[in-house]
Formats: structure tokens, sequence, C-alpha cells
């Protein structure tokens, strides 16, 4: 079928796994993502036509240990720039999301994002208590400047996070070591290497059809961090 778009769209199949929260393997999980394409890491949300983790898997403990086997096996990507929140992106479109949202990368990062970023770069991974520390800024009111910089970092896609172990007992989410921040180019180079071949209309294509089923202003909206004034023009038209 075709959509106001004029792209073409095929909607999800009513019952498959992933559409009835009935994820319960790997598998599941890994055709639910390949199917919505992105999915909020955590709740849903009525303002979001998004999917989400928590909704897709009755039990939340289970659906972060899904999560982090999926990031473990580079099935999905954690970002924070779609409608400023965290969203799993499947690996066959990030490379579209990359492409165009690199466009728009600050021409200098913060003073604090800066110094957390050369931590990562030369540690390999560090978790936010890491960043925190070493930039001394332990005992404030959160978000802290730590949590920025690691957010700030994340929304140029300089930096991703990658799995943690979940407890077995306590809070699921709540992992020993922290949640690992790792440079996004050393983590993923094939997908970088896929996103510099793109031609921005096929990365924009790509991405209007993974969510042709959403209202075109809701996409301009959550993607905005993606797209060019006019590109957003265009899809509301």
């Amino acid at each position: 079928m075709r959509n106001e778009r004029g792209l073409s769209h095929t909607p999800p199949l009513m019952g498959t796994v992933g559409t009835t929260g009935r994820i319960e393997t790997e598998d599941d999980a890994i055709r639910f993502m390949r199917q919505v394409k992105f999915a909020l890491r955590y709740n849903s949300t009525p303002a979001l036509p998004l999917a989400s983790m928590f909704g897709a898997v009755r039990d939340k403990r289970q659906a972060i240990e899904l999560t982090n086997a999926l990031l473990a096996r580079k099935e999905v990507i954690e970002t924070n720039i779609i409608a400023d929140r965290l969203v799993l992106v499947h690996r066959d479109v990030l490379p579209a999301l990359y492409a165009l949202r690199i466009r728009f990368r600050a021409a200098k990062l913060s003073n604090q994002a800066e110094r957390a970023f050369r931590l990562i770069q030369t540690d390999g991974t560090a978790s936010v208590g890491d960043v925190r520390r070493f930039l001394e800024v332990g005992g404030l009111k959160r978000p802290d400047p730590a949590d920025l910089a690691v957010g700030e970092l994340q929304r140029e896609l300089l930096i991703d996070r990658g799995p943690s172990s979940v407890p077995k007992n306590g809070i699921p989410y709540l992992s020993r070591e922290g949640f690992p921040y790792r440079v996004f180019g050393k983590a993923h180079p094939e997908l970088v290497k896929a996103a510099k071949k793109m031609k921005i209309e096929d990365a924009l294509r790509m991405i209007l059809d993974a969510t042709a089923a959403f209202p075109p202003r809701k996409t301009a909206s959550m993607f905005k961090l993606c797209l060019s004034e006019a590109e957003r023009r265009q899809i509301q038209l």
C-alpha cells in the first residue's frame, strides 16, 4: 500500500511476535526489532507512536535482559536523538539515521563533554560514575555535569551505551559496574562505513519508510535532530 508521503509501506502483521507482548526469547526480540525498527528502551507513552520493550515483554527484568542481549549481539543500538528518549534502533536503519544526524553535529563540544569523550577514548569504556569521578562533580543534584556530558556525546553520536549485566536480585537496571559508554565509531565501524556511503535522499527515504505508519507531524517532531527545517516541512505536507 501507499501512504500519504507516496512511500511504499507494509503495515505490521497483527498477531506476530512483538505486536502482542509475547516476546520470550532473544530470537523473538530480534524479530520484533526487525519489524518495528524503533522501540523505546523502557516504558511506552501515549504521546509517541513507538513500540517499547517494556510493552512487548511482560516482565521488566526479562525485557532488560533481552535488551542487553540485543545490544551485545549488535542487533540494536541505543540512542537519545529520537524524541529526547532512550530508543533502541535496529541496525538495518542505523546507517540512515547516522547519515542524517551527523550533518548537524555541533562545531564544538562543551568543555565537560570534551573531557568525558577523551576519558572514554582513552579507557575504551566508561560509566557515568567513572565520568563523574573524572570530572570531580560527585554529590551534585542530578542530572549533574557527568549526566549532561554523556547525554551530549550520545546526541552527537560520538558514543553509545553498551550492554551491562543484570543483577539476579534487586533493581534489574542497576548493574554493579554501571552502563558502559564507548566510542561509537569503534563499537560500530561497519555501520559508520555504511552511513558514509549513503546519499542523504536515500537515508531520508529509509527513515520515512520505517516510520510510514506514524503521523507525519509526529515523525518530523521526533526526528527533528536529524532533519533540516526544509525536510521537516516536506514530511508534513
